[in-house]
């Protein structure tokens, strides 16, 4: 059996919400709702979820807010943006954020594409706990200097100083233990004071140095 996808809508338009919750819903998919930014921030520090669709305006607020908290705390959620006002910047920034983007209004077949695709790559077979390093610590990621700044039992955030893109696969060396993770990454955006934050998944689960590196985040995490 399969189980369906969570997803938390936040729209301030009661109208426009209660539409797309009865969509998604017929569609197998447990829909969460909410229509302000600070319930949807409670939902967020409570729950677990394998989609964010946000309004851009919500009241006073900022869904794009939302949207970064998102990528910071739960880089492996999918992400829709929605708009009803016409931003060509909204594409831009949907795009920044590894986002799908739809206007408004909302047609049912439109959305349904838009979430499935969103949908493609979320793996929920395993969900490991994060752990957030305090201070980080040093690695080599990709041949540059790195600092790992949370783990996981699957992975690692990494804040990398590199000017490009970041490659498609890529070894993160630990240095002092011999330790060399093969890792994809899932996730990437500019940062603020220039590089790149990475949220990199383990390339095998099953090899001895995942196993090592299981054994380090049990040792962070103590």
């Amino acid at each position: 059996m399969t189980l369906p996808y969570r997803v938390l809508v936040i729209d301030d338009d009661e109208n426009a919400l209660s539409g797309i919750v009865e969509v998604l819903r017929a569609a197998g998919h447990h829909v969460t709702s909410c229509s302000t930014y600070e319930n949807a921030k409670t939902l967020l520090s409570v729950g677990s979820y394998d989609l964010l669709i946000t309004d851009v305006r919500l009241r006073s607020f900022n869904g794009l807010h939302l949207v970064m908290k998102v990528r910071a705390e739960s880089p492996d959620m999918a992400i829709v943006i929605m708009t009803g006002y016409d931003d060509a910047m909204m594409e831009l920034e949907a795009r920044r954020y590894k986002a799908e983007f739809i206007r408004k209004p909302i047609h049912p077949n439109e959305l349904l594409d838009v979430v499935g695709r969103s949908l493609t790559n979320v793996r929920r077979q395993r969900r490991w706990p994060r752990k957030r390093v305090q201070g980080g610590f040093r690695v080599t990621a990709a041949g540059v200097p790195a600092a790992v700044v949370d783990v996981c039992y699957g992975g690692l955030r990494l804040e990398m100083p590199l000017a490009d893109e970041v490659p498609p696969r890529f070894e993160v060396e630990v240095a002092g233990i011999g330790l060399n993770l093969e890792v994809h990454p899932v996730w990437s955006f500019a940062a603020d004071g220039g590089g790149v934050v990475c949220g990199a998944a383990l390339a095998s689960e099953t090899t001895q140095a995942a196993q090592t590196w299981r054994t380090i985040v049990d040792r962070l995490s103590a």
